[in-house]
């Protein structure tokens, strides 16, 4: 079987789909990409790849020489990447980027036929894979600021959804460690069985002179990859919600990460 190929058609789609795959790969790996770097990149890709077609060798030599070679050309000439670790990630964004990008062309392209459209819909398949990408490394920096956390007292356990407060330098003056700060109905229940209880002072915005009632738990435990437990902890009680929509239920101060576990 004999397929026809127009080879200026050839070069052009490759080097569209290889120049917003470049565009992409710079994006996510340092937030901006460089034309003067990417068009070239994208042009020697674009060549190697119709070079290669004509070669008169079995065809698994041309899919390595596609997927290996043509690539590694194509991305060292694009992105300034450091070491092999660094190329490695380059080399599977391309890659996954290409998936990505290539679902949602297809995506689009069972409802229009019309060939004349190819790089409406290139570009349109760029931007959702960015949007895409922005709300997963979104979803990232959310979760890189969330964690679990289980209050013990009398042997009883509350497991809660902590949001980590970078603002929140508040320490208790006697102790000197850090305080988190939980509502008082998340731990309402652990309250009854402990009777150590005080109150520490500090400012807070349009109030100077305010007023935190501290209670002590028998222990907070931090899973994940710290595993501390922290024991004997004064914790701070607020009588409003640390979040409208009741997903966090604690404002955890970050030196308590640092500070006073055992």
């Amino acid at each position: 079987m004999y397929y026809e190929i127009y080879m200026d058609v050839f070069f052009l789609v490759n080097f569209m789909m290889d120049y917003l795959l470049l565009a992409a790969v710079c994006r996510m790996l340092a937030g901006d990409f460089r034309r003067r770097r990417v068009l070239p990149g994208a042009v020697l890709g674009s060549l190697l790849t119709c070079l290669t077609t004509m070669l008169p060798v079995p065809g698994f030599v041309k899919l390595l020489l596609y997927h290996v070679a043509v690539n590694t050309v194509m991305l060292k000439t694009a992105i300034p990447v450091h070491g092999m670790r660094e190329f490695v990630k380059a080399f599977f964004m391309l890659y996954g980027g290409g998936f990505l990008l290539g679902g949602i062309f297809s995506f689009f392209g069972q409802y229009i036929r019309t060939g004349s459209l190819f790089f409406l819909f290139a570009v349109v398949s760029y931007e959702l894979m960015q949007a895409v990408w922005a709300f997963w490394r979104q979803m990232q920096r959310q979760n890189q600021y969330t964690c679990e956390l289980l209050v013990e007292q009398s042997g009883r356990k509350v497991r809660l959804k902590g949001l980590i407060d970078t603002g929140n330098s508040l320490t208790d003056p006697l102790t000197g460690q850090p305080v988190c700060i939980v509502e008082r109905e998340a731990v309402e229940s652990l309250m009854e069985s402990t009777q150590k209880r005080r109150y520490i002072g500090f400012r807070s915005v349009g109030n100077e002179h305010a007023r935190l009632l501290l209670v002590q738990f028998d222990s907070l435990y931090l899973p994940g990859k710290e595993k501390k437990q922290i024991c004997d902890i004064w914790i701070g009680i607020s009588d409003t919600r640390i979040s409208t929509d009741g997903t966090y239920r604690i404002l955890v101060n970050p030196d308590i990460f640092r500070r006073g576990c055992k």
